[in-house]
């Protein structure tokens, strides 16, 4: 049987080859787009009354609906493993079935993330924890005992079907495991955490590291990269782990991580985060000093001000709420909606034309963030005009859960995955704001002065 293997960035392959010639989408939206209220960037609201139409609550109750009608009863009856524990995400969602039982380790780390996110938040079900602990039960088996990376797929029943994995696999299953710590109270899986988080950085900071960052065909491979999508998790894992107490090493890891993303991957000439650094955080004399994973700029900035927020640092949310909202106006599609998540090139403004769930769910998270604690009319706009573009492309009621994505207009929307981790933690997040945001009674948060 043939490995499907259903990661973003074969994704964006797949959707990519007819437009690498793709160029000069409209006009270069840059610091003016949304220019009806970039006029008034410092003039906002005080007050949320409604979002998308609706009013807070029952655009809580659509999330919940999505999430505990939709969603979770998908995961139940095509996705969870009951037998071996984990997860199986290759799965045709219109016909409402298995593609295959391949495990990729990705989707082990980030399912129990999710399902312990969920207990801890929601619904303190114990059904919830079992599915996250069978998983780590099937996983951590798998192990590699000389501290590489997991391979990147196992079968069902966790026999080896393909050669080592990446670094993200060992990251998220950290991640997961973290969470579940947190939602369990078991402290060995926070401390096996911590250690793979170590372990990876190591690896990451060795001059000959290399990771294969070919989102299209024929890019070079570089050794020792510095990576936008390496801080983003390291800082993601640094924050959720530091809301379960102080720890010096993690809140040592998330400035530094802080200071790579604010400070060294931006590039100046376009001021966009740049994708692929050398190792001193130079700029790579080849096709990476133009090449930008824009979705990434997008997500990494959204969980940068998530992290202000938990320090209370309004310069930090100041700063990284004004980058984010850069990449999502350079990122956005004047001409058929949402939002683009790669650039190949900045320069001759080249695009992937693909648009993926993933990235519009990123967009917004972070326009959600950014109208709690500014109140700034362009997040409620950015906001309202990405959610009206998600339930038209992205939820497809016809299939068994939400789309991954697809081409530039998303026609015949992909059908090959479930994607159990971009979007129900988009709902989650929503969720957890929405609850803030009515605990105030729709007041901005103050934050920000």
């Amino acid at each position: 049987m043939a490995i499907k293997d259903s990661s973003r960035r074969d994704f964006i392959k797949r959707n990519s080859l007819a437009g690498l010639g793709l160029t000069a989408l409209g006009t270069f939206p840059g610091l003016d787009a949304y220019s009806s209220e970039s006029a008034n960037a410092g003039v906002g609201i005080a007050r949320i009354k409604s979002l998308a139409g609706l009013s807070l609550q029952q655009l809580y109750d659509r999330y919940h609906d999505e999430l505990f009608k939709r969603f979770l009863p998908a995961m139940d009856s095509l996705c969870i493993d009951h037998q071996y524990g984990g997860f199986m995400c290759d799965v045709d969602i219109a016909e409402r079935k298995l593609i295959n039982t391949i495990k990729r380790v990705w989707n082990q780390g980030r399912g129990i993330w999710v399902y312990s996110f969920l207990y801890t938040n929601f619904d303190k079900n114990p059904k919830y924890l079992e599915v996250a602990k069978k998983a780590i039960d099937f996983i951590m088996k798998l192990k590699p005992k000389d501290g590489n990376f997991f391979d990147g797929n196992y079968s069902r029943e966790g026999n080896k079907i393909s050669g080592p994995g990446d670094i993200y696999g060992n990251l998220f299953v950290a991640e997961g495991l973290a969470e579940y710590a947190k939602a369990s109270g078991d402290q060995s899986c926070l401390k096996l955490a911590k250690e793979m988080i170590f372990e990876c950085l190591a690896r990451y900071d060795r001059p000959d590291y290399v990771y294969d960052i070919s989102y299209v065909p024929g890019k070079p491979k570089m050794q020792g990269p510095r990576n936008l999508g390496h801080w983003m998790i390291f800082l993601s894992l640094s924050s959720q782990i530091l809301t379960q107490g102080p720890d010096a090493e993690i809140e040592k890891l998330a400035d530094r991580c802080i200071d790579a993303i604010m400070n060294r991957h931006v590039n100046e000439e376009f001021n966009i985060l740049n994708e692929v650094r050398n190792h001193d955080f130079s700029l790579p004399k080849n096709e990476y000093a133009d090449f930008a994973v824009i979705g990434h700029g997008i997500e990494t900035l959204a969980f940068v001000m998530a992290e202000a927020m938990r320090r209370k640092d309004a310069d930090l949310f100041s700063r990284s709420e004004k980058a984010f909202r850069r990449h999502v106006e350079v990122a956005s599609d004047k001409l058929y909606g949402g939002h683009f998540e790669v650039l190949f090139n900045a320069n001759t403004y080249s695009w992937s034309p693909s648009k993926s769930a993933w990235c519009q769910q990123e967009v917004s998270i972070g326009a959600l963030l950014s109208l709690e604690h500014t109140g700034q009319d362009w997040a409620q706009v950015c906001f309202n005009e990405g959610d009206a573009y998600m339930i038209d492309k992205m939820r497809c009621p016809e299939f068994a859960t939400w789309t991954f994505g697809g081409n530039r207009k998303v026609v015949n929307p992909s059908k090959t995955t479930i994607e159990h981790y971009h979007m129900p933690r988009y709902l989650m997040r929503n969720m957890l704001a929405l609850q803030r945001i009515m605990n105030r009674n729709g007041k901005i948060s103050g934050l920000i002065s």
